[in-house]
């Protein structure tokens, strides 16, 4: 039986949005409705610009009187100067506090070994964990359950060691982007960028209002999902023979149906994918082939 681990980032996205106006502010630039949020809930959210395209893709928590964002690594720079442009009159100020946490992963399977009385239900929570000087905001990256713990970068250690107590073993962000991707969860600046729209990261549900009314880019958003259809989306695939590196294309016949960026190996000759496909082989079971250094492999949607 392997030993739950828990996994320590480099670096993750992190931002406060303050002032009275902080929730309008964001709610006007976002696919979620985020005027509603309540602690301890959260939301995934995908901010947009004036033609729809992705800005940055994070989890939204009300923390400390703020509004906190918390998303992958790359993206604060973006997203704040986003805020600040749109900010006009409001009273809203962000802070991006990228460099002042440590950051560890604890995925869904070992929450309960790892944070005593804690019980993370299927949605987005924040809870503070006095025991183990960090707070922890419940996301999805390794499944429904998982929990990012920031903690200050003097408490770093003590986090780790006091994990590692509770018979959890460490691993890094290498390891960590193979569970993402067993998981299924696509991230920012791996498997899409701003050069998307939102419906084709296949987070619908997650991270998009379709009743909440009107925000930057929102006429595409809604002309998408009135038309019932986009021409290309990510979807999970599952992948027999060499093993290749990511984004290596794949092909039907003689057209290339699709790119993948994120690979997790899981036996001898098999692995999980997260890429792109086009609007043919959107369906589970649509097949196609590619080229790694050790031969060929077959790649079916799943």
């Amino acid at each position: 039986m392997n030993t739950p681990r828990f996994y320590s980032l480099h670096a993750v996205s992190v931002l406060d949005v303050s002032g009275a106006d902080a929730s309008k502010i964001v709610n006007n630039l976002t696919t979620n409705e985020i005027n509603s949020l309540e602690r301890p809930a959260g939301r995934e959210t995908f901010f947009t610009d004036l033609k729809g395209k992705i800005v940055g893709h994070v989890c939204v928590f009300r923390f400390n009187g703020s509004l906190r964002l918390i998303g992958a690594a790359g993206q604060s720079e973006r997203i704040a100067a986003h805020l600040d442009r749109y900010t006009i009159v409001e009273d809203a100020q962000v802070t991006i506090r990228d460099d002042e946490f440590s950051v560890v992963v604890v995925p869904p399977e070992a929450v309960q070994l790892s944070i005593s009385g804690f019980k993370l239900k299927d949605c987005l929570q924040l809870v503070d964990i006095p025991d183990l000087d960090a707070t922890g905001f419940g996301v999805d990256w390794l499944g429904p359950g998982t929990v990012t713990l920031l903690s200050s970068i003097d408490h770093a250690e003590t986090v780790s060691g006091r994990l590692a107590e509770r018979s959890l073993s460490q691993a890094g962000e290498t390891a960590f982007h193979v569970t993402r991707t067993i998981a299924g969860f696509p991230w920012f600046g791996v498997d899409f960028s701003e050069s998307n729209l939102p419906q084709e990261v296949d987070r619908n549900k997650q991270a998009i209002s379709f009743t909440k009314g009107c925000y930057l880019g929102q006429e595409t958003v809604a002309r998408l999902d009135a038309m019932g259809q986009v021409q290309k989306k990510l979807v999970r695939w599952k992948l027999s023979g060499a093993i290749p590196q990511p984004n290596v294309e794949v092909v039907s016949g003689e057209k290339t149906v699709g790119r993948l960026t994120s690979i997790a190996t899981t036996a001898e000759n098999e692995a999980l994918a997260i890429g792109i496909a086009r609007r043919s082989h959107f369906d589970p079971g649509s097949v196609a082939t590619g080229t790694a250094a050790g031969g060929g492999f077959t790649a079916t949607v799943c």
